[in-house]
Formats: structure tokens, C-alpha cells, sequence
């Protein structure tokens, strides 16, 4: 592989992983990655609730890293209603 395109790839790597980081910071009750097919994905951590709604997801899947956000905001904006925190 030339040594051009082991820089991109491991500047691309770097940003994936300045990514994660981010939404992990951004969203501390999840643990976000990204498969070996390039997907998006995050988990909730901690303890699952023993009836949960039909809504609530343990893990969100997305096409990129803005996606994911918008799906696990949407599962802590379910989860935590206006007016009820």
C-alpha cells in the first residue's frame, strides 16, 4: 500500500475515533463504535428497564456520525418528555 494511502487511512482512523469520543461525551449513558462495515452503532449502558416501552432501544444503528446522534437524542428525548424531569 502506498505510504500516501496508509496516511489518509490513518487520518481517517483518527477522526472515526475523535468522532466516538465525542458522542461519548455528548451522550455519557451510551457506548458508541463503528463495525467493520462502517456502520454507526451505540449501546446503552447500564442496567435495562424490565418492561421497557415498545419505543426504547438498547442499541441505535446509523448511516454516519451526525445520524447516530439524532437517533440516540431522540431515545433520551422519549425517555425524558418536556416537563417531566
Amino acid at each position: 500500500m502506498p505510504e500516501s494511502e496508509v496516511s489518509r487511512l490513518a487520518a481517517l482512523r483518527g477522526d472515526i475515533v475523535a468522532e466516538l469520543s465525542a458522542i461519548a461525551h455528548e451522550f455519557p449513558g451510551w457506548h458508541p463504535w463503528v463495525s467493520s462495515g462502517g456502520r454507526w452503532w451505540a449501546t446503552r449502558l447500564g442496567a435495562q428497564p424490565t418492561d421497557p416501552p415498545e419505543w426504547w432501544a438498547i442499541t441505535v444503528d446509523a448511516d454516519d456520525a451526525d445520524k447516530l446522534r439524532k437517533a440516540i437524542a431522540e431515545q433520551e428525548r422519549l425517555a425524558n418528555p418536556v416537563g417531566t424531569r
